[in-house]
């Protein structure tokens, strides 16, 4: 069995993207100590199987086997752990490179990806005489776009979001008000501190 070494304490976790990727959820993030960047992390899960990490310090030319201990907030990375599957280099590759496109706009694309989770909360509280589940569809693919369109592309994402705010607002909910009303949207979307 091969032992784990070094040691990466990840307590500082930037630019974190988090994003579909064919069978996959993928989980990205650069580590930083001390405003230096140590490297990258990727988590890759299968739909149907168990999570893998990763780690590359190199622009993405080779990925590192590693595990996470979430106890002690560190990445062991795997001796001799130099991943050489072809299919699992593509799909490492391909990961980095989405991240790496999307790695600009992070306070931006959190608050996106934030307000999208609590206006899916919003949708499913909503009366089901309302049809909701193309809004939740939209909202969701906003979501995922928030964490994968490039730095470039992102004010695109951010104006889907406001054109879908103002469609809610005007799309009565079924009870003579909109899906966005003052109510619902201090229950559901009111940034609170």
């Amino acid at each position: 069995m091969a032992t784990s070494t070094p040691t990466i304490l990840t307590r500082v976790l930037q630019d974190t993207r988090n994003f579909r990727l064919r069978e996959n959820r993928v989980w990205v993030s650069r580590i930083v100590e001390a405003g230096h960047t140590l490297g990258v992390r990727l988590e890759v899960m299968p739909f149907a199987g168990s999570k893998h990490n990763f780690f590359t310090n190199d622009g993405g030319q080779t990925f590192q086997r590693a595990v996470y201990d979430a106890d002690y907030g560190c990445l062991k990375i795997i001796l001799n752990g130099l991943e050489n599957d072809s299919e699992a280099l593509d799909t490492l590759k391909e990961s980095f490179e989405i991240w790496h496109k999307a790695s600009g706009h992070s306070d931006r694309r959190a608050k996106v990806r934030d307000t999208c989770a609590r206006l899916m909360e919003l949708l499913t509280s909503v009366s089901q005489t309302c049809q909701t589940l193309p809004h939740l569809r939209v909202v969701r693919s906003i979501s995922e776009m928030s964490q994968t369109a490039t730095d470039g592309e992102f004010q695109q994402v951010e104006d889907s979001l406001g054109t879908l705010l103002r469609h809610l607002s005007a799309t009565d909910a079924g009870d003579g008000q909109g899906i966005i009303n003052p109510s619902r949207f201090e229950q559901f979307l009111n940034e609170r501190d």
